[in-house]
């Protein structure tokens, strides 16, 4: 089968780790591949280790504009009708948009695969009803909607009750292959975060936590890896709390899977989420996971089996939680091990390309 994919962002995040193991995986299955990225960056260099051929368009951009929007789609287009692929599979919300239009227009079904819709809760009341519209309208042009969480799947059927017979839910899922926790518990707790600084996520709400379990004279060391615009803002928070001892800022790092084993579970606290890969990457690595409730959070997380799961926007929850992986450390590290397992009977990559490749079959 010939396939196109389309993605506006190359840098490393979910959905391009997720576009990335598709990509490569039906590459080795015998399949032709071809990835579209608004520019060069992470995904475009490990696709093309990989031996996937890379296409870049530089009028697909994220910020919204008639302009390069027009001339992306009228792009998009000549390379559909040069390319000539069975169908074209979306991925993010302008390259959505932008592939499945020039798609229809040529009389190539295209998929869309959903990492978490943009008007899901805990986003403005105002993009909400903006993404909304857009989605509706995205709708019409797909063959299928790919969710990649029930809770995406359940909220895009209310949402968009038009298209709700086109969607189902595929998991997220990440290779099998990588290292794993390997040694006993440190003291103190160690754990890591990685997400990039942004208002989604909620990193200051990390250190706030931190804070108050200083004051009761219990200490956990975290590591943030990534960066972002609000990078800067929770510095400052850890230099005014006096947490430089506690907190240390890894910055973006391509090779998460090797660092994921030194420490004694994961961290992801956010406003909102789709179905994060990260967490999937640690319960590979045996890590018990510490996440915010949002999202398909708790399709991974099974709370008080493989993690403990944290109200959304709740400091005292968070700082319970954390308390209680700090003073419970083998229960803690039995989640690890629970996690790990449950990877291996949901989330392999076998199983999550098998599923895709019923739906191209399907719409082919």
């Amino acid at each position: 089968m010939k396939i196109l994919y389309i993605i506006t962002l190359p840098q490393i995040g979910g959905a391009q780790v997720h576009l990335f193991t598709i990509a490569a995986e039906l590459m080795k299955r015998g399949h032709e591949v071809a990835v579209v990225v608004g520019a060069a960056g992470w995904l475009t260099e490990a696709l093309e280790e990989h031996g996937v051929r890379c296409i870049i368009l530089p009028s697909l951009r994220r910020e919204i504009s008639f302009c390069h929007d027009f001339a992306a789609v009228w792009h998009f287009r000549r390379i559909v009708k040069e390319y000539q692929p069975d169908l074209v599979h979306c991925h993010s919300s302008k390259a959505g948009m932008v592939g499945r239009i020039a798609a229809w227009s040529l009389g190539v079904p295209a998929v869309f695969t959903v990492h978490g819709w943009a008007f899901t809760e805990g986003v403005a009341p105002i993009k909400r009803r903006i993404y909304q519209c857009m989605e509706w309208m995205g709708g019409f042009f797909s063959a299928r909607i790919i969710c990649v969480s029930e809770y995406d799947r359940r909220l895009g059927a209310e949402k968009l009750r038009r298209h709700r017979e086109k969607m189902l839910t595929i998991y997220n899922a990440v290779s099998e292959e990588a290292p794993i926790r390997t040694g006993g518990s440190s003291e103190p707790l160690r754990l890591v975060m990685v997400a990039r600084f942004s208002h989604q996520k909620a990193q200051g709400d990390v250190i706030k936590s931190l804070f108050s379990l200083k004051e009761s004279e219990i200490k956990v060391l975290v590591d943030f890896v990534g960066d972002g615009l609000e990078l800067d803002g929770v510095r400052q928070l850890v230099d005014r709390l006096s947490l430089s001892d506690q907190v240390r800022f890894l910055g973006s790092q391509t090779h998460v899977e090797e660092l994921l084993p030194a420490y004694d579970g994961f961290l992801l606290i956010s406003r909102w989420e789709g179905f994060p890969i990260s967490i999937l990457e640690a319960m590979r690595a045996e890590l018990p996971v510490i996440a915010s409730d949002v999202g398909g959070v708790c399709e991974e997380v099974i709370h008080g089996k493989t993690g403990l799961l944290v109200l959304r926007d709740s400091v005292d929850d968070l700082t319970e939680k954390l308390r209680y992986a700090a003073e419970h450390r083998e229960g803690f590290r039995d989640m690890g091990r629970e996690g790990r397992q449950l990877f291996f009977e949901r989330f392999t990559t076998g199983k999550m390309v098998d599923q895709i490749m019923s739906v191209y079959e399907e719409v082919q």
